[in-house]
This record gives C-alpha cells, structure tokens and sequence, in this order.
C-alpha cells in the first residue's frame, strides 16, 4: 500500500456544540506570499508571526485564526472544490491509491467497499445517498496551487509535507474521534465545519489511534471553521468534526508534516555511523561482550558497562561535533516535491511532473569559469557508507529533488524511493561546504589538489542543474 503519510487519516467527527472557546476575528493583510518558505509559513499563519508560533503553539497547544478577508476566503475555495473531482477522476485515480469513501458510525470508521477506478458519478452517488466522506489522498499531485504551497513548506521544516483533502455532506462526519502522529494545519476551502478538540492522553504521539468517545473527556475547544479559517494543532490532540445540518457541504485540506522528524528518530538514524566512527578509535567498542551475555537474565553488569560506552560516545560528540543524518535525508530528498516551476523558470517541466535542466545552448563550466550554487534549498550534501556495496568506504553524497516526480509524492512504499545524487570522494567536502556557503566561487579556487577534480566536481553538479555558470565570466 502507498505510505500515505501525513494526513491520510487526520479529519472529521461531531459532537453537540458547547461553544468554550472562539478565536479572535482577524483579517490577513494580504494573501499568501512566495518570496521565501519562511514568507510563505508566516502569510499562512497570519497575523500571528513565526517566532510567537513555535514558542507559544508549536507542538503546544491549539491554533484558530477565524478570517473575514473575501480575499483569502476566495483563494482558499481555489485550492480544491468539489467540482474539481469532474476533471481530476476524468485522469483515471483509483479508490484506496487516490481515494476513499467513509463514514462514522457508532463511534467507529466505517469505510466503503469501493473498488477500481472512481468515476464522479459514483463518487456524488455515495456523497448524496449514503452521506459518505470523499478522502482524496495527496491532491498537490493534481492541483498547482497546492504544489506551490507545499513544496515550499517542505523547504521550510525540512521534512515532508502532505495533505489530503475532505468532503463532507452536511450533518454528517467522516472519522471517529482520534488522534494523529503528524503536525496538523485544517485550511476551510468551502461550507462550514465543526470541530471539537480533547486534551492528549499521549502529548505529541508516534502513532495514529482512535480514542473511544466515552474516554475522551469534555472539549478543550469547540469550533467552527468557514471558508479562509485555519486551524492548527499538535500531534496527539484528540479531535473530531463534523458538517453541520442545515449547511452547505464541506471541504476543507488537511496538511500534515512531522511524521517520524523527532530527536528518537533522528538519534536511531545518527547512531549506527556515530557508533562506527567511533569503534575506529575507542578499542572497548571493539572488545567482545562477555560469554553467554545473551542468555544471561541478570544484565546488571552490562548495563554498567554500556553506560560506560554511552559517555564515551558522548565526549567523542562534545569533542567532534559533527553528525549527520543519512537515511532521514535520503528519505526526505527521495520522496519530496520538486520546485514549483514560475514561468520563466531555467527548469522544463516533463509530462509526469518532474524537473529537467532546461539548457538550451548553455556551456558546462571550465577551470576559469565563475559558478553560483543554485536551488540550494532542493540540496544538501552528507556522509556515508557506500550502499548496497561491500566496503565500508565513506563518501560524500549530494542528494538533490529537482528531478523528482510530483506523481508520486507521498504515495510510494516505505523504502521503496529512488533518491537523485551524487557521490564524491570524502576529500570533496571542503569543496563543496564552499560552493555551499559561498555567493559566487571560481572553479580554480576550489580547496582540491587536483584541477581536473575541481572541473569535474564543477561539471557534474551543472549537468545536475545545481550550478550556474556566470555568463560574463564562463
């Protein structure tokens, strides 16, 4: 099955209105700005800024802004509507990959046996006759604007993104009260939804699990959403929703990041090099542990001894100071959206929606030529162990998304990515830590004994399309 992260089940439920707590009325001074991902988040959040965000909400406590701007409310409706499932099933998207169809009853999720390609007709039959929720998985593969949003954001966590997006019929709901291992933002595109939310029985939590409701307490928030509200809340609040009666129906974006991006799994992946490096140099990591060790039911005296190692590790850390991530980011590169082309973008756009250097008579770089590192936040450079290979040879990588295929984003098996790179001898480092911190580097001045290394280090990340060469000065 498709991964699916971020959102898959992030959404609905209903609950009488008991009207705690409104949030202010605001107005956004202006729409949604893409100078930056930074610019970009704090637009989405406004008026509140990013720095006030992380230190008083970020996996804290809820989030509402209510909005009156017809502005935002317009481009919120632009992100996806109802309508837009005539085009988008008119392309062929199939139930369980792009779509599902679901209902709560008794406290309980009850999906539709839906099966094969979904056409639009019967997608309104089961919205109209049978009151069903239409989960539509991942929709920035469809819909541009979502792209954009949302490949930008994932510049700004620097981990994944993803969304789905939900249509509700009125009075009804599509999930029982749960709670998600993802950080959530609930964008109103159209109608109205109600949504109550219950204090965590698991602050910030690793999985998804549904919370039977005569266990989940009085609401901490009662709310109702319109079209340009948003709503953000910390992974592990129970939460569920539902459209009310007498309304329009409603459609609303769930987008989800923060899915395994905690300290646990960032030390999981850091740990086996970090344990490597370190047996190089520290001979108990390379003594055997004692006989029968492994039968033994009293590990008193093992636990002793590996929190011995343990501070060993530690004060190698404190003294190098440098780790890196690798399958996190092989991970995160492999599987992210690629840049939203602009128009008059150096990038070429392919039939399936990824990105191809676009060089039209364009020279590769010289030992005289001047470069600038471009598409910097679509890059990054970390070491490791040659895969899949028989040698224990570390090397430099520079994993990269300008090629990656937006079709598929989110929706590719666990461990079943291809990432765009390439792989440097470890001596590069230097070379490439300049052209990334640098504005403009000549290729001569690389830190590489060897000029033929610096023009073939200067080539290969052109053909990549992660350098640029300065035409005056090629």
């Amino acid at each position: 099955m498709p991964r699916r992260r971020h959102g898959t089940k992030t959404e609905n439920g209903a609950h009488t209105p008991c009207k705690l707590l409104r949030g202010p009325e605001v107005a956004p001074t202006s729409v949604l700005n893409f100078s930056s991902p930074e610019s970009l988040f704090e637009s989405i959040i406004s008026p509140i800024k990013s720095a006030e965000f992380f230190c008083e909400y970020w996996e804290k406590k809820p989030l509402i802004i209510h909005r009156s701007d017809p502005e935002m409310s317009a481009y919120y409706q632009s992100l996806f509507s109802v309508s837009d499932l005539k085009h988008i099933t008119g392309r062929g998207i199939y139930y369980g990959r792009d779509v599902n169809v679901c209902k709560c009853k008794g406290g309980k999720k009850v999906s539709l046996q839906r099966a094969g390609k979904a056409s639009y007709l019967h997608l309104m039959k089961d919205f109209g006759r049978l009151k069903a929720t239409i989960q539509f998985h991942q929709p920035q593969r469809f819909n541009d604007k979502l792209w954009h949003i949302m490949e930008k954001l994932e510049c700004f966590f620097g981990t994944l993104v993803g969304s789905n997006v939900y249509i509700t019929p009125p009075d009804s709901r599509g999930l029982p009260a749960h709670y998600d291992d993802v950080e959530v933002f609930v964008l109103q595109l159209e109608g109205e939804k109600h949504w109550h939310l219950y204090k965590p029985t698991v602050p910030l939590a690793r999985e998804y699990n549904v919370v039977p409701e005569d266990k989940i307490g009085p609401p901490t928030h009662d709310i109702l959403l319109k079209p340009g509200d948003l709503l953000y809340f910390p992974r592990g609040v129970i939460h569920h929703a539902h459209t009310p009666a007498g309304s329009s129906h409603s459609t609303h974006v769930t987008i989800s990041t923060y899915q395994k991006n905690t300290w646990t799994d960032y030390l999981q992946d850091l740990l086996p090099g970090l344990l490597f490096d370190s047996a190089t140099e520290n001979i108990n990591l390379r003594r055997g542990i004692p006989r029968q060790q492994l039968m033994q039911t009293d590990t008193t005296s093992a636990v002793n001894h590996i929190s011995e190692l343990l501070m060993s590790l530690v004060k190698r850390l404190k003294t190098n100071k440098d780790v890196r991530s690798f399958e996190m980011i092989r991970d995160f590169m492999g599987n992210r959206l690629p840049p939203y082309l602009e128009a008059n973008s150096s990038l070429l756009l392919t039939q399936s929606g990824n990105v191809t250097e676009g060089r039209t008579g364009g020279c590769p770089p010289k030992l005289d030529s001047t470069v600038t590192l471009q598409y910097k936040e679509y890059a990054t450079i970390t070491v490791g162990q040659v895969p899949n290979e028989d040698t224990h040879d570390m090397m430099v990588y520079v994993y990269y998304s300008l090629n990656n295929d937006r079709e598929t984003h989110m929706m590719k098996v666990q461990g079943d990515s291809h990432v765009n790179g390439l792989r440097f001898p470890l001596s590069f480092m230097d070379a490439l830590k300049q052209l990334w911190t640098s504005d403009a580097v000549h290729v001569r001045d690389l830190p590489l004994g060897l000029d033929g290394d610096k023009e073939n280090l200067a080539i290969s990340l052109w053909t990549a399309g992660l350098i640029a060469v300065h035409p005056t000065l090629a």
